[in-house]
């Protein structure tokens, strides 16, 4: 066998082996295809977001990007693009790389505001007690407004002063001037007769505290009022 033929006949070989190769190849891509299915559209985060933010247009377009994955791999309620998560909320803290879905997003803003407040008007406060449960005072979140008296006018008493109220904002400092034993300032969206009694009790009386609800529980409650004689045995 001259060396030309020899040559030829290697090249043949090497074809065949490079056809046998890519057939096995494709062979193998569609059995990991029909075990973990096609690929999917998933959202994740792009970067950290802190439990409650509002996911408006540009937060979307910066903290949250599109990938594909297999579908088997995917979440089953993942959105497919970041602009479905505008005007929600997360619910809890994202890191950099988690999926994003309806698990992970709140109701919509404008869902999660209690009829009573629809006016609008938002008013800051100093408040007692709230530094220690800061973690579950997010924006978005429905609280109740608790008010101690002095007792200059009668016997000092807790009463639930206002309640289904959002909270816009919250910082672990008062605001200054604030009387003494506030710890935090909560900004609250409120009727313009609801600031005015909250200006009211942050002036006249010996403590403001707000009470976070759980979420979705809108219920209006009856007139809640402790003295001192109703704490005795």
């Amino acid at each position: 066998m001259t060396g030309r033929r020899r040559g030829l006949l290697m090249l043949g070989l090497a074809a065949v082996c490079a056809g046998l190769a890519a057939s096995a190849v494709d062979r193998y891509a569609d059995e990991v295809a029909a075990q973990v299915g096609p690929l999917r559209a998933v959202v994740v985060a792009r970067r950290d977001l802190p439990r409650g933010a509002l996911m408006t247009a540009s937060l979307a377009g910066a903290a949250l990007e599109q990938r594909r994955v297999p579908s088997r791999f995917a979440p089953p309620r993942a959105l497919s693009a970041p602009h479905e998560a505008i005007g929600f909320r997360a619910l809890a803290s994202l890191s950099a790389g988690d999926y994003v879905g309806s698990a992970q997003l709140g109701a919509p803003r404008s869902a999660r505001r209690p009829t009573a407040t629809q006016a609008g008007r938002v008013v800051e406060v100093a408040v007692t007690g709230a530094a220690t449960i800061a973690p579950l005072l997010w924006p978005g979140v429905v609280v109740d407004v608790l008010v101690t008296t002095d007792g200059q006018s009668g016997a000092p008493r807790t009463y639930l002063a206002l309640q289904r109220l959002e909270l816009v904002d919250f910082s672990g400092s008062p605001p200054g001037g604030a009387h003494e034993g506030a710890d935090a300032t909560a900004t609250l969206r409120t009727t313009l007769r609801q600031a005015a009694t909250l200006i009211a009790a942050q002036n006249f009386a010996r403590e403001v505290r707000v009470v976070p609800r759980p979420r979705g529980d809108l219920r209006r409650l009856g007139p809640t009022s402790v003295t001192a004689s109703g704490l005795a045995p």
